[in-house]
């Protein structure tokens, strides 16, 4: 999934038109989890499970904001900030205070995260290795492209998850 379609969906958020392809549950004051569909599911789709949708971690600020992304592939995380808010510790703070307890609370016992410096580019390569690195991900590549978290290495100390049921009124139901 490119940065262009993450910003697609953190702007139908911020705008409010998400409401039928995007639900959202806050799992703390700035992080809600979230099944994202590509497209609107229609009633005669046949959806089973999590079947076309994506989980995706909407990362907010002090004013409920919409910030940034973190899209869950289960074996690799890919995360966006909106340019004007990265180097403010949006992505940090969320993903140690809520998104890592939250995958790892789901009984992952690790966690693998890709970084491509020419995906990239230089600096966001070496900006998403910092917050890597201070999460106590570790390389596990000599190119340090890859690397890896395990549940019994993470610092559980910034835990702070506030989940908080969504409500559905019955039309949308």
């Amino acid at each position: 999934m490119t940065e262009k379609e993450i910003r697609k969906y953190i702007d139908r958020l911020n705008n409010g038109k998400a409401s039928e392809s995007i639900f959202t549950r806050q799992i703390s004051k700035t992080v809600d989890v979230a099944k994202v569909w590509a497209e609107q599911p229609k009633m005669t789709d046949s959806i089973i499970g999590n079947f076309g949708s994506y989980r995706f971690f909407f990362i907010k600020n002090e004013i409920n904001e919409y910030v940034g992304a973190v899209l869950d592939m289960y074996q690799d995380l890919h995360w966006y900030i909106i340019p004007k808010n990265r180097k403010k510790g949006y992505l940090t703070n969320a993903l140690k205070e809520s998104i890592l307890p939250y995958l790892f609370y789901d009984e992952r016992e690790r966690q693998l995260i890709t970084i491509d410096k020419n995906a990239i580019g230089e600096k966001n390569y070496l900006n998403s290795k910092n917050v890597a690195l201070k999460l106590g991900f570790r390389p596990i590549n000599d190119s340090e492209t890859e690397f890896e978290l395990k549940q019994i290495d993470f610092n559980w100390d910034d835990e702070n998850l506030e989940e908080i049921n969504s409500e559905i009124n019955s039309e949308r139901f």
